[in-house]
């Protein structure tokens, strides 16, 4: 199953402000993992802890392949997951699948997986040219996350999770399927910061998604079929007039009013 990682819409720029003076002074980075797992091929692929860095990708897209018993028949599976990471936007997808050729009740084997992983970090100063440094400040930041596939049949499990945190603020968006406890799905959209003038806040972002199916269950039948694809970025949904960030990484953190 085919899975290719995209250039992302660009809702971000890069801005010769954020840059630290020193090394010393910033405080950035990325990873991205893809990993799949099932059947003989598949494989792990990590970027990295990437310090510094503005970008990282991960691919893991192995054949589908052809499974076979003596005693209960064959099936086929696949499995492929991607992820990218820049400051304040991860997107990660991943896909599993499995379906009878001629296989018989009681066909098994490790179940087809597949999960991407993207991570950032970075540093935000809270500056002002018409407020002093300490002035308190209240910013709304907006945890975003456009699901653009979520879809499932037969026997599946799977989930996509966002965890945010930004100085001591957290949101964690989460939705889950599976074909023997249902669906549940919880979104935590906004981080709401109090903090000062001058201070400096940090972000971390985690976006992951997982996929897994399975060969055989007596009271739904052969095979299932799931994929998960998703983006998630951090805006600046609430700040005070005066008053704007700079970031380690350099990225333009966009502010995006809720509608």
């Amino acid at each position: 199953m085919l899975i290719r990682t995209t250039a992302l819409t660009a809702i971000l720029t890069l801005a010769g402000l954020g840059f630290a003076g020193s090394a010393e002074g910033q405080y950035f980075g990325v990873d991205a993992t893809a990993q799949t797992l099932g059947y003989t091929g598949c494989f792990t692929d990590n970027s990295g802890a990437l310090t510094n860095a503005t970008f990282a990708g991960a691919l893991s897209d192995p054949a589908g392949v052809t499974l076979s018993s003596p005693y209960y028949g064959s099936m086929f599976a696949d499995v492929g997951a991607a992820s990218e990471a820049r400051p304040a936007e991860l997107h990660a997808q991943a896909t599993a699948h499995a379906h009878s050729i001629n296989a018989t009740p009681g066909f098994s084997g490790s179940a087809p997986y597949g999960q991407g992983y993207a991570h950032f970090y970075d540093r935000l100063t809270v500056k002002s040219d018409v407020l002093p440094k300490g002035t308190p400040v209240t910013i709304v930041f907006g945890n975003d996350v456009e699901i653009a596939t979520w879809t499932y049949t037969g026997l599946y499990d799977g989930y996509i999770d966002m965890t945010l945190q930004i100085g001591a603020g957290s949101a964690r968006s989460r939705w889950t399927a599976s074909y023997l406890y249902g669906v549940t799905a919880a979104d935590t959209p906004q981080v709401r910061i109090q903090t000062t003038v001058g201070s400096q806040l940090s972000v971390d972002g985690k976006l992951r998604v997982q996929t897994k199916t399975f060969y055989y269950d007596r009271p739904v039948g052969f095979g299932g079929d799931i994929k998960a694809d998703a983006t998630a970025r951090v805006v600046v949904r609430e700040i005070p007039d005066g008053v704007t960030l700079q970031s380690a990484s350099g990225i333009d953190y966009p502010v995006a009013p809720a509608n």
